[in-house]
């Protein structure tokens, strides 16, 4: 990787802390405690992302200022903001995997029922132009279970309304294609074709390369994407947290449930590996376990 395309570190710490705080919804005081150990982690690395044999020697040096527990902690922030990186495509390798120490909790996100999908679906009856948008946005991300750095990163050319899919850039800026339904497909390119011009009047030439704009024609970001599907959550009385993983997760859900082979599921979904997806086996696993002892007379 050439210096002009490596990671700028303060960034990339920037979009681990949103990640953290609005997605995996780590408490403030959490978010804080992990921006601490990483800002000491690059405090003498301004340009550059450590590499291993940086992990390795920072960490020794915690070990001799720092109590064991502070130490697992700044270890746990380590693996987590170095995952976060290679799972966005921002590193090719990830220098942290392997190191021992605790790592933070994987929190799989509810699964929504379809009544529940096709409530939030609802949320903005409106014909206003931002309620449109909210709906095609929404509509987007459970139609194709695209991740939210890939829909941030959707232009008006990724949908291909006569192929009925979304052409799709995801970790490494692999390209995949996403089939729509039909209804999914007129939302969008209704939005594409009516709505986003009218945003982009007077913002055109900054706003031509991405598809979901703000009411002053800006790009959003990937914390708006979470606040419109909370809002929309909201709108509806949901209960169950929600954000936009928690649609590709039920979009994923509802597939392999409806019987979907797991490597078209892979391929949907942009895994590289089938045993990421394969946690959605173990998720039908468990719906079936609950639903038998609900129902079976002796479960």
């Amino acid at each position: 990787m050439t210096d002009q395309h490596k990671p700028d570190p303060q960034r990339c710490l920037a979009e681990f802390l949103v990640y953290l705080g609005v997605e995996v919804q780590l408490s403030k005081h959490t978010v804080a405690a992990y921006r601490r150990d990483l800002e000491r982690l690059l405090a003498n690395r301004p340009k550059a992302l450590p590499d291993r044999a940086m992990l390795i020697d920072h960490l020794g040096e915690l070990r001799e200022s720092y109590a064991e527990a502070s130490v697992v902690r700044a270890l746990a922030a380590i693996r987590g903001f170095f995952r976060f990186l290679h799972a966005e495509g921002h590193i090719d390798l990830d220098p942290a995997e392997g190191l021992l120490g605790q790592r933070i909790e994987r929190r799989l996100p509810p699964v929504l029922g379809p009544e529940a999908v096709e409530a939030l679906l609802g949320a903005f009856p409106e014909s206003t132009p931002l309620a449109r948008r909210n709906t095609a946005i929404l509509c987007a991300i459970y139609a194709s279970g695209c991740r939210v750095s890939e829909i941030v990163g959707l232009t008006p050319n990724s949908v291909i309304t006569d192929h009925r899919c979304l052409r799709v850039h995801g970790k490494g800026n692999k390209e995949r294609l996403v089939p729509l339904s039909p209804r999914a497909l007129e939302l969008i390119s209704t939005y594409t074709l009516q709505v986003r011009p009218r945003l982009i009047e007077n913002r055109a030439a900054r706003c031509k390369d991405r598809l979901f704009v703000s009411r002053t024609g800006r790009p959003l970001d990937r914390v708006r994407i979470y606040q419109i599907v909370r809002l929309a959550a909201e709108r509806i009385g949901m209960n169950l947290p929600c954000s936009p993983h928690a649609l590709r997760h039920s979009f994923a859900t509802h597939l392999v449930s409806g019987g979907a082979d797991l490597r078209v599921v892979q391929e949907l979904l942009g895994h590289a590996s089938l045993a990421t997806t394969q946690i959605y086996t173990h998720v039908d696993q468990e719906r079936l376990h609950s639903v038998h002892r609900e129902f079976h007379p002796r479960g």
